[in-house]
């Protein structure tokens, strides 16, 4: 995406509550009672839903399919059970709140993707628990994909609570994590998913193409979250992204904005004012600080400390800093750091004050003051401030002022240019139907056929879990008398699906099937629906 307009910038806060969070590490004392219902069955893949905003919170039931991931869930459920694929999945409730400004809570979204992140890691070591041989998937939208590519990223990189063996797949949706350009499969060049390691991949790989263009544009969340791969997983986790949704498709030079945000995603207002007020406050008082003690040591040179020679040579835009300081996940000052800082300017104070004196209380001024007396004391401090004033050229010589001015200036430019795109009036229409392409996951081409992305992942989905249920050891080879060929068949397992009101267990093909209720019909073994043949097994 190229950019955004003016307009922009002033309705950034309600956008984002609308579509995306922000992360942060503040400890979360979470309910976990829904973990007692979470695993009721140990399939092949076990489904992990993250929703986004307003579509959870801590009292959600884990088993209802709503929002935006019941359109993943519902259809892999159908075509789980067309492959006779064992597969079960859960929603992992969590706050799905910002700060109050949309319906759902009050809490931040510092304290509500935090949140999301802990209770899937307590989902994700629960069903693994009961259920070792299981293999688990995780997908989010929104908000939610935000707790889930913090969760996915760190399984990928060695450092998250259950390994990354144990994590076939995982399809984010209008993530704010998504790297600025980042690729349908972050990390990759790939347009199709891996196979769950271990299996054949048979049914992965028989999905239809994919055909989707991701945009220029990057996650709206903090700089720290932004991740560009996830390690291991990498090929077995997808990032969805649909041009103007500004919360996977920010504009790349507009990083005030993002400062903007991650402000407001701090942000607790619980019907209170006087609350908002204080946490707006806490939030922009750590951000200048943070800032402050950063230009000082970084980008303002003094040699000598002498205030003649200071100079200002930024390594980094003040909007650029600004969205760094603001990231709740940012590293405050050190002591060390803020005591340089204060050194530094306290020393050019010093040496300037120094200088001043020498200059201004030499004999002569001390005679002129004396000459005209305690009887005049507005004479003899007009002379004191003539001889201040003439020594200001020399605190500041005529080439230090031009040169602070250039830079001063230069500064400016900087900020305009690290920021343009938030001034760019032309590709403001990119963004003017934000939220109806921040929700459009379900109803937007996806491949040739013209599968949306969600019923692609769903389609996904139930095939790593058939993948997950082809056991080599179940595989039996029987010979054709009537032929020279050797044909292979598979002994079928039953297609797991808990959430169904009545399930059918296929059979083998020399067994009649047997059915658990008495109105549905028996269930199609994996053979007779379609026939799989011997080089598709293989």
């Amino acid at each position: 995406m190229k950019g955004w307009g003016t307009r922009a910038v002033a309705t950034t806060v309600a956008t984002a509550a609308v579509m995306a969070g922000v992360g942060g590490l503040a400890p979360v004392h979470a309910q976990t009672s829904w973990l007692d219902g979470l695993v009721d069955g140990c399939p092949d893949l076990y489904v992990l839903g993250m929703q986004g905003t307003t579509e959870s919170s801590p009292d959600a039931p884990v088993k209802v399919d709503t929002g935006m991931l019941s359109k993943i869930m519902g259809p892999m459920l159908d075509r789980a059970r067309e492959l006779g694929a064992s597969v079960d999945r859960a929603y992992v409730p969590y706050p799905g709140s910002f700060g109050g400004l949309t319906p759902g809570g009050s809490r931040s979204y510092v304290a509500s993707v935090t949140e999301g992140e802990q209770n899937l890691s307590r989902a994700a070591q629960k069903v693994l628990a009961q259920c070792p041989s299981a293999k688990l998937a995780v997908v989010g939208y929104s908000q939610g994909a935000h707790a889930a590519s913090n969760f996915l990223r760190s399984v990928g990189t060695g450092s998250g609570v259950v390994p990354a063996g144990a994590v076939a797949a995982g399809a984010l949706f209008g993530t704010p994590t998504r790297s600025p350009g980042s690729g349908l499969f972050p990390g990759t060049a790939q347009t199709s998913p891996s196979a769950v390691p271990g299996t054949t991949g048979d049914a992965v790989e028989s999905l239809s193409s994919v055909s989707f263009s991701v945009p220029e544009g990057g996650g709206i969340g903090p700089v720290a979250d932004l991740t560009e791969d996830y390690g291991s997983l990498a090929g077995r986790v997808s990032s969805w992204c649909q041009s103007g949704d500004l919360a996977c498709d920010a504009p790349a030079n507009a990083p005030i904005v993002r400062a903007v945000v991650n402000i407001a995603g701090q942000v607790e207002v619980g019907g209170d004012p006087f609350v908002a007020v204080a946490t707006v406050g806490r939030a922009l008082a750590s951000t200048a600080f943070t800032t402050a003690v950063d230009v000082v040591n970084e980008d303002i040179a003094a040699p000598k400390n002498a205030l003649e020679a200071v100079s200002i040579q930024p390594r980094k835009t003040i909007s650029q800093r600004l969205a760094e300081a603001s990231d709740p996940r940012a590293t405050p000052p050190t002591g060390q750091d803020v005591t340089a800082a204060l050194l530094k300017v306290g020393l050019i104070g010093l040496n300037a004050a120094v200088t001043v004196v020498k200059k201004v209380l030499t004999p002569e001024t001390i005679a002129a003051v004396a000459a005209v007396g305690l009887a005049n004391p507005a004479a003899a401090f007009g002379v004191l401030a003539a001889k201040t004033v003439g020594v200001l050229p020399e605190l500041v010589p005529p080439a230090t002022s031009q040169r602070l001015v250039r830079q001063a200036f230069q500064v400016v430019q900087n900020e305009i240019e690290a920021n343009r795109d938030a001034f760019d009036l032309v590709a403001m229409t990119t963004v003017r139907n934000v939220a109806a392409e921040h929700g459009s996951y379900g109803s937007v081409p996806a491949t040739a056929g013209g599968q949306a992305p969600t019923r692609f992942v769903a389609s996904w989905l139930a095939a790593a879990a058939a993948d997950l249920g082809d056991d080599p050891s179940s595989f039996t080879s029987t010979s054709v008398t009537s032929t020279t060929t050797t044909t292979t068949t598979r002994s079928t397992t039953p297609a797991v699906v808990p959430s169904t009101p009545s399930m059918t267990v296929a059979s083998t093909p020399s067994e009649p099937a047997v059915t658990t209720t008495n109105s549905a019909p028996p269930e199609p073994t994996v053979l007779e629906q379609g026939g799989v043949s011997a080089a598709e097994l293989n």
